[in-house]
């Protein structure tokens, strides 16, 4: 009930300012929910109308495939960035992973069956090493991930000089993977589809994803509540080692061959990826589905500017725009906060 000696107009303005700051919340909320499918459709419109060949079928399914590398690769980086961390690694491991992978298959050292695994490994052990360095040791992120980033690549690319820089992927499972479809859809997106969709339940619904969401938020706190906060910070390196490892599997499988570039500078692509998704540079803030719509993104712009014949040089000086212009907004959000 209103106080009798308050004025009824300044109950009036308190009522109406009270209304504007639900609506300028629910709009907020809103554009955290759905901004992301709103810029997404307001990209496809207009790159559609200024390059009418954009949204043809074979395009669109071009498009979903050229993603699927850095997408997969972007899932382990989530976790990463959600703790506060970076993994700059991620492209050395990458190569890493699809040098040992072919190794030993062309060399009838071992089977798939055994050689893919061995290749994953390989990769998950990187982002161990990045983990235990980092946690263990107390190294920056950036200097831990920069010197294995260096050195898993010109040891990859050693294993490479063996066979002259090149290796081919004769595999039938990786060829399989690269150029069949799942019905309409190519078998690299059922891939990624699927990746994510078991991302999600693990991030959302088990202990280990709500544990990376408070040790992002507030590490200390986590820690004093008696989480082991090492661990599951290793994990998560190691994890991202480990869908850099499956990421370079498939991009050496859509290249059929393995050369000593393989993976090189894609990680600024899938950082890329996770903060046009939403996540926060400084940890605690994102969702991993957001981050395969932050690769669509990223993908469709790529590929209009193909369409539109801009060379290379200035698609990568547009990449650097976006992740500049993403970590802006990240900020300009938080101070408004």
């Amino acid at each position: 009930m209103r106080n009798q000696s308050e004025p009824l107009s300044h109950s009036i303005g308190t009522t109406h300012k009270k209304a504007g700051y639900c609506g300028r919340e629910r709009l907020g909320t809103l554009l955290d929910s759905y901004g992301i499918l709103v810029i997404i459709l307001v990209l496809g419109v207009v790159f559609a109308a200024t390059a009418p060949r954009f949204l043809l079928p074979q395009n669109i399914a071009n498009i979903l495939k050229q993603i699927s590398v850095v997408a997969i690769m972007a899932i382990g980086m989530f976790m990463v960035i959600l703790l506060g961390g970076i993994d700059l690694s991620v492209g050395s491991s990458a190569l890493l992973s699809a040098v040992v992978t072919m190794y030993l298959i062309n060399h009838n050292y071992a089977p798939e069956t055994v050689a893919i695994p061995i290749g994953l490994l390989a990769a998950a052990a990187v982002g161990f090493i990045n983990g235990f360095m980092v946690e263990s040791a107390g190294i920056s992120p950036i200097i831990v991930t920069l010197g294995t980033m260096i050195a898993v690549r010109g040891l990859a690319q050693t294993i490479l000089w063996i066979d002259n820089s090149w290796l081919w992927v004769k595999d039938p499972a990786l060829l399989f993977l690269a150029q069949k479809n799942f019905g309409f859809l190519p078998v690299l997106v059922v891939l990624m589809v699927f990746l994510y969709a078991l991302f999600m339940v693990i991030l959302n619904q088990t202990r280990f994803g709500r544990y990376l969401y408070a040790i992002g938020g507030n590490q200390r706190a986590t820690y004093l509540c008696g989480i082991p906060v090492v661990r599951f910070k290793t994990l998560a390196y190691t994890l991202s080692g480990l869908m850099a490892g499956v990421g370079g599997l498939v991009l050496v499988a859509r290249l059929s061959a393995v050369s000593p570039a393989v993976g090189n500078n894609i990680q600024f692509d899938v950082i890329t990826a996770v903060v046009l998704g939403g996540a926060s540079l400084s940890g605690g803030e994102g969702r991993i589905e957001k981050t395969l719509l932050g690769a669509l993104i990223a993908g469709m712009i790529i590929n209009y500017l193909t369409i539109k014949g801009i060379p290379g040089p200035y698609q990568s000086a547009v990449n650097g725009m976006i992740i500049l212009g993403a970590v802006i907004l990240d900020k300009l959000s938080k101070a408004r906060s």
